[in-house]
């Protein structure tokens, strides 16, 4: 007989769970948030390892994750994920080769040329940057990153044509999905602090303005989380360009405090177009919190006394995205 399983979370990590066990599995996804309402519409949606810890599993999960997203690029060009490259800065960490870099197909250290560049004075690139002559560009990297637009929307429909039913529910407890599931998968992201009252979470409140991409706008992204006035990041992204941004740990509010003109100054030094169109254009102010849990990401089987049995698959950070198929695989694997 078919086991009946029910998925809890609709976000990212539980579509692609729902996917994943609809091969196999009868499956429904409750939740009572779906689509442009969920946290993962939030994301920026670039593959790296962020937020989580760098385990031997979590490498494993992303390296699964990034070949699905390269395949899914390459063969579904209407999921809305594309493979774009991008540089990540670093200041304040020695230069060292990071656990993941075996695992995009391509990846190089900046060039001592590429270095000069950013670390050009005031004047080579453009802003009042004086405070960065203390915290120079010590090294940096090209990697690949994947963006998402209509990508959850994809994953619903991926999820619809393999069966998988939905409804609109707010769940107070997992236990009580027992009497109509065999088995209940745990995909609530931050939620689960107060579902499971799992006080191991800590939350990292994230904001960035989105802009309506031109001819001129940039086609890579650029990453500089240890600027000494903020976080600044581009990200373009399916006819628009994300501009950020913050990662502030602690902050569980959806309340806006970043400045337009403060992120302009930081990423309009390696990006011009950023201050010379982008400040012109209509943007909108995005708002999220991140769901880190230190410990690390909770991905295990749990049996209630009740004898409902529960398999847990969030606290996956910032990388939700970037760890969802590794992550449904493994919830697949521990099913049995």
């Amino acid at each position: 007989m078919t086991k009946s399983i029910c998925v809890v979370g609709a976000g990212v990590v539980g579509l692609t769970t729902a996917i994943v066990l609809a091969s196999r599995y009868e499956v429904q996804i409750i939740a009572d948030k779906f689509g442009a309402d969920t946290d993962s519409v939030k994301a920026t949606a670039v593959w790296h390892v962020y937020l989580v810890p760098e385990t031997a599993e979590v490498l494993v999960w992303s390296s699964v994750t990034l070949q699905r997203l390269i395949d899914i690029s390459r063969l579904y060009p209407e999921s809305g994920v594309e493979i774009i490259r991008g540089v990540e800065l670093f200041r304040a960490q020695r230069r060292h080769v990071p656990a993941w870099s075996h695992i995009p197909p391509e990846f190089a250290f900046l060039t001592d040329d590429e270095l000069r560049r950013f670390n050009e004075p005031e004047g080579a690139l453009h802003g009042s940057m004086s405070s960065l002559s203390n915290a120079p560009v010590k090294w940096g990297y090209r990697a690949p990153a994947a963006k998402m637009s209509s990508y959850l929307n994809w994953l619903v429909e991926q999820a619809e044509k393999r069966n998988v039913q939905f409804r609109r529910q707010h769940v107070e407890r997992l236990a009580d999905l027992s009497c109509q599931h065999d088995i209940v998968v745990n995909c609530t992201g931050l939620g689960a602090a107060s579902l499971v009252n799992d006080e191991a979470f800590e939350p990292y409140k994230g904001q960035y303005f989105v802009v309506a991409s031109n001819d001129g706008s940039p086609t890579e992204y650029i990453g500089d989380d240890d600027h000494p006035d903020g976080m600044a990041y581009v990200i373009p992204r399916g006819g628009e360009v994300m501009i950020g941004g913050s990662a502030e740990a602690g902050l569980n509010d959806l309340v806006e405090s970043i400045k337009w003109s403060d992120v302009v100054a930081r990423a309009g030094r390696y990006v011009p177009w950023v201050r010379d169109s982008a400040s012109g254009r209509p943007r909108q102010l995005v708002v999220g919190v991140r769901p880190v849990r230190p410990s690390g990401i909770r991905l295990e089987r749990e049996v209630l006394g009740t004898g409902t049995c529960i398999v847990h698959n969030y606290g996956h950070g910032g990388s939700g995205f970037s760890l969802s198929w590794g992550c449904a695989n493994a919830v697949s694997a521990l099913i049995g």
